[in-house]
């Protein structure tokens, strides 16, 4: 029996939620996941109620048919104070090799999201089993796993956030999965302020090098660069 999470999304989302700055853990909306029968590879996860209802049924429907391959749940809503942290650590890293402000962002862009601008602010996203690209078109069980979430996701309203054709934004990521019905809500809401008031986001956004880059333009590519199928 699926438990029901099921939760209406705000019609208005505040700003501290759309740049993660709020502390997901104290949410209403939001519920553990290892609380939940979802597997997980650490615990202290949190997405919104009704993802988490519908990524139940999606990883029910997969392990009826493939019990033996692995579907967990890497990362989930991951706050602005994370994000920070993960984003300081490599600009320390990378900025005394590279002495250059935007070589260094663009490598962090890669595949990490500045401070403010991450889907997983959201709790609308997930990473499910690995975060390399490798195992998914070399492992036997990565490759059928991934053939499945091609197929079935979207079934459940997830998207493929960063998929291949894009043109510009994060490279492919074949682990990350949206949760369409809200987080469609969210990049609209995000759009509408960077349109008409940007200076309301930018001026939040005070993360290590964020005073050297083109804050902007870098929001517009990596926030709405992303598959046609999420908006």
């Amino acid at each position: 029996m699926i438990t029901n999470y099921a939760c209406a999304a705000p019609s208005h989302i505040p700003l501290n939620e759309l740049i993660g700055q709020f502390n997901e853990k104290q949410h209403p909306n939001y519920i553990r996941l290892d609380s939940t029968v979802l597997p997980v590879n650490k615990p202290g996860m949190y997405l919104q109620k009704e993802v988490v209802a519908k990524l139940i049924q999606a990883y029910q429907a997969f392990k009826s048919e493939h019990p033996d391959i692995p579907f967990l749940i890497v990362s989930a809503t991951r706050n602005y104070d994370y994000q920070s942290s993960i984003w300081q650590r490599k600009w320390q890293t990378l900025y005394p090799k590279l002495k250059d402000s935007s070589k260094t962002a663009n490598e962090i862009l890669r595949y990490s999201s500045m401070p403010g601008t991450s889907r997983h602010h959201w709790g609308t996203d997930v990473d499910i089993t690995s975060v390399e690209s490798s195992y998914f078109h070399q492992n036997p069980k990565g490759k059928i796993l991934y053939a499945w979430l091609l197929e079935n996701m979207p079934k459940y309203g997830f998207c493929q956030s960063f998929n291949i054709g894009r043109q510009g934004g994060y490279q492919p990521e074949e682990w990350h999965w949206s949760y369409q019905p809200i987080a469609k809500q969210y990049i609209a809401e995000y759009k509408q302020y960077m349109d008409k008031q940007p200076e309301l986001v930018m001026d939040k956004l005070n993360f290590i090098g964020h005073e050297k880059i083109p804050l902007k333009t870098l929001i517009s590519q990596y926030v709405f660069v992303v598959n046609q199928d999420c908006y």
